[in-house]
Formats: C-alpha cells, sequence, structure tokens
C-alpha cells in the first residue's frame, strides 16, 4: 500500500474520500444546486420546464444523467441576447455582482461571465490543491506574464496564488522583452502563462543574448491549451527554462479551472471534485461513457457558480476519465490522462481515421528541427475532409522540404493516414499572448459531421 504525504494534501477528507463518498456528496450537491437555479434563474426553469422535470424528480444518479436535460453555450448566450443585462443564465441580479468576464471566443460568440464575491473567493481555492502538492509555499513568488483583460484564466490563477500566500510579480502591460528582464532580475519561483507563450519568451531571452534558465526559475505552470500535459511540449519548455516542474490546469470559462495536476503524473489533471462534478457523454446520444478507455464529451456542473449557474453544461472537449487512479500522491479524484484530447466539433476523420489535434501537436514535437508553433488547416475537397499541418522550422536556413518531407512521414506512421505538410520559415506564423489560435476550420457548417466516438485518440 502507498503511504502518504499527508503534508502534500491540501483537503485531505475529500481528496482521499471513496468514490461511494464523493458520488453521495455530488448527488447531493447536484439535488440543492438544481433547487436553487429552478427557483432563481429564469433560464434554468424554462429549460426543466419544457422538459417536464422538477428539481423533486431528480432523486438518484440515472434520475441525473436520463431526466435532466443538459444545457449549452447557446442555451447561455440566447437568453444573453435577448436580457435587458445582456448576461444569460443569471440566477443573482447586479447588485451581487463583483466582477463580470468573457470567454475567450473560441466558438465564435463571446459568453458574458459574471461572479460574486464569494465565488471569486472559491476561484482561488481550486488552485491550492495542485500547486500545494507540487511544494509550493506562502513563502514562494509567482510570476504573471499577461495583461489583466477580460478573459477569467489566468485571473483566477491569480486569485489562486493570493490565496496561497504567494507574493505575486505582474508583468502586466509590459512587453515581451521587458518581461524576460523582470523574470531575470526578480527571480520567481514559478512563472504562469500559456505553454506557448513561455515558450515565446525563451526564444525572446536566446535573442537578446540571456539564458532564461539563469533566473533559476523552479515551475511553470498555467493552462489554456494542451501544452502543459503534452510530452513533446513539456520537453521542449523544460529544456528550455530548466524548470524542474511542469504544472498543468485545465478549466473552462464557465467554470473556471477546475483540474490540477498531481507531482506524480506529468501527462494529465484530477478533477478538483470539491468544487465541480464531471463526467462524460458519447456527444451523439448524450449516454454516459463507462469505460476509462473511451473517448468522450466532458459534461460538467459548477458549486462555485451560484450567480450563473451551469449544470449538466456540455463543454465539448473530448477526454477519458479515469474515476480509479492510482498515482501514489494520494488523491482518489477523477484523472483526465492527457486533459483535452481535442473537440467533439474539431476532431477530423481523415480518410476514415479520426484525428486530434492533441496528437498532432505531440507527433510535431517528435521531428528534430521543427518548433512548436503550429497551425492546423481544414478543408473539404471533392466530398473528403483534408487536413494541412503548417509548422515553423526550429531555426533559421533550415530545408524546410526535408523537414516537410520528414513531417509528412511521421504523421502517417503514427496517424495511420497522410496529411499534408508545410514547414515555413522561422517566424512565419503569429504568436499568441493568451490562447493560441491553432485550428483554422474553412468547411461551412452543413459540411461538419457529427464527431463519434471510441476508443483512443
Amino acid at each position: 500500500m502507498t503511504t502518504i504525504d499527508a503534508h502534500r494534501l491540501w483537503n485531505a477528507p475529500t481528496q482521499t474520500a471513496p468514490r461511494e463518498r464523493l458520488d453521495a456528496l455530488h448527488l447531493e450537491k447536484i439535488r440543492h444546486l438544481v433547487g436553487w437555479a429552478y427557483e432563481h434563474s429564469p433560464l434554468h426553469r424554462r429549460i426543466y420546464d419544457a422538459a417536464g422535470v422538477k428539481p423533486a424528480d431528480i432523486r438518484t444518479w440515472d434520475d441525473y444523467h436520463h431526466r435532466l436535460p443538459f444545457t449549452d453555450k447557446p442555451d447561455y448566450v440566447a437568453d444573453q441576447e435577448a436580457s435587458a443585462d445582456g448576461f444569460g443564465g443569471i440566477a443573482l441580479g447586479p447588485e451581487q455582482w463583483q466582477q463580470y468576464f468573457h470567454t475567450t471566443g473560441t466558438t465564435g460568440r463571446f459568453l458574458n461571465e459574471a461572479f460574486t464575491h464569494y465565488e471569486l473567493h472559491k476561484a482561488g481555492s481550486q488552485y491550492c490543491y495542485g500547486l500545494w502538492d507540487h511544494g509550493i509555499r506562502p513563502s514562494d513568488s509567482m510570476y504573471f506574464c499577461f495583461d489583466f483583460g477580460m478573459w477569467i484564466g489566468l485571473w483566477s490563477f491569480y486569485w489562486g496564488a493570493r490565496n496561497l500566500g504567494l507574493t505575486i510579480v505582474s508583468g502586466g502591460g509590459a512587453s515581451g522583452v521587458q518581461r524576460v528582464r523582470q523574470i531575470m532580475e526578480r527571480r520567481p519561483t514559478v512563472v504562469c502563462g500559456t505553454p506557448t507563450y513561455l515558450l515565446h519568451l525563451a526564444e525572446i531571452a536566446k535573442r537578446e543574448g540571456l539564458d532564461i534558465r539563469d533566473a533559476g526559475v523552479r515551475m511553470l505552470a498555467g493552462g489554456g491549451e494542451a501544452g502543459f500535459s503534452i510530452p513533446a511540449t513539456r520537453q521542449q519548455l523544460r529544456e528550455a527554462w530548466g524548470a524542474e516542474q511542469i504544472y498543468d490546469a485545465y478549466g473552462v470559462g464557465e467554470a473556471l479551472f477546475i483540474g490540477q495536476s498531481c507531482n506524480e503524473w506529468a501527462g494529465g489533471v484530477h478533477v478538483v471534485e470539491d468544487v465541480c462534478h464531471s463526467y462524460s457523454v458519447d456527444p451523439a446520444s448524450g449516454e454516459p461513457v463507462t469505460s476509462s478507455d473511451e473517448v468522450g464529451e466532458h459534461v460538467l456542473t459548477t458549486y462555485c457558480h451560484f450567480a450563473q449557474p451551469f449544470i449538466k453544461y456540455r463543454t465539448h472537449d473530448l477526454v477519458r476519465i479515469d474515476d480509479a487512479p492510482d498515482h501514489g500522491c494520494g488523491w482518489t479524484w477523477k484523472h483526465m490522462p492527457g486533459v483535452v484530447l481535442g473537440r467533439a466539433d474539431f476532431m477530423v476523420t481523415i480518410r476514415g481515421v479520426n484525428v486530434y489535434p492533441t496528437a498532432v501537436e505531440n507527433l510535431v514535437g517528435e521531428v528534430p528541427g521543427l518548433s512548436n508553433h503550429y497551425e492546423l488547416h481544414i478543408s473539404r475537397v471533392d466530398g473528403m475532409d483534408r487536413m494541412l499541418v503548417k509548422v515553423e522550422a526550429g531555426a533559421p536556413g533550415a530545408d524546410v522540404a526535408d523537414l516537410g518531407t520528414a513531417l509528412g512521414r511521421h504523421l502517417r506512421d503514427h496517424l495511420g493516414v497522410r496529411l499534408e505538410t508545410e514547414v515555413l520559415d522561422t517566424g512565419a506564423l503569429p504568436r499568441y499572448e493568451l490562447k493560441t489560435k491553432r485550428i483554422f476550420d474553412s468547411r461551412s457548417a452543413a459540411e461538419r459531421p457529427v464527431a463519434t466516438l471510441g476508443g483512443h485518440p
């Protein structure tokens, strides 16, 4: 039996609770939340009334899975556009709000989000489980390399650092060069950002004649992209920064960062079950996925958003969920190996083979001479989907033709299907401070089939 170091656990009673106890707590919380939403959110009342469901009808997991309707972003956006205050699904009025944000718009339409003081405090608690497990303590410091805009993601990371008592060093408003010099001067324990931007900062440092490894950064942390749990990207980050630890946080703006990596498992995150319920479904049928080997669409109920409840909410993220992980960390909470494997609306079937963006990213990172900067361009030609993989060369003057041939061969050998490839000169693709835009889909809505899933990507 694994001996657990209790000093690594932020909240041992639930972090190590047996699955039966956790499931009972979840059902109790969900039943209360459904009642709250029905009484206070006109959107939820309409959705539940249309389905012929009252809160008292949700007594068992079968009721939850098969009687309670799903909610989805279009429900909230439609309600938002019809409301006087410009917010959808609201259960508490503006006098209760402390701050508001909007999603990053990856689906093309912003969703406005309102949070109370209590909810912002709870948002900060979500990070403490993983950071504490990695040995981060109040004597440590965290550098934030992002501008404080309307995306909630790294705001909530900031609240987590404050909740843990860390010294905050903000790079808001600074240029890339200024941020590199601030990091070299302040020597923070943790640097927080998206993985592509952190690699970009390492490039800037090299261009300025500086070695970012001399800053002594112990941990790189963040989210918003898959890279922190992609082996090839993790290795690039370690080599570029000399960092001992890579910490991944997964979330959606509606529920904040509800997944944290433990210190034992480098390729995924535990669901923070204190703050949400998480399971997956077949995106076509809506039936629960019961095997940890199967990919499904992630469905969330958050316990940290009473002003704007999100209950049985379809994220459209494709995940695998292990209900009984055993990493030696002591956490009994569910685990998502590889975190987000793709999007239900972005998984592409090329000549009968399911292609996931994260699988492509990992394979790109295995080809010597390529950088981590890539784009996937999806189109439909003669009734068949096609994917063009654009990647930058890792160094100026590289033979892009030879690299393109090597990349095409590597993708074909490991995916079982040929993808088009184009290797570009260094610096040809745009850089992003927040979420990097990877996927460019030129297919019409009618040409994008509903995803069907099965097995590993």
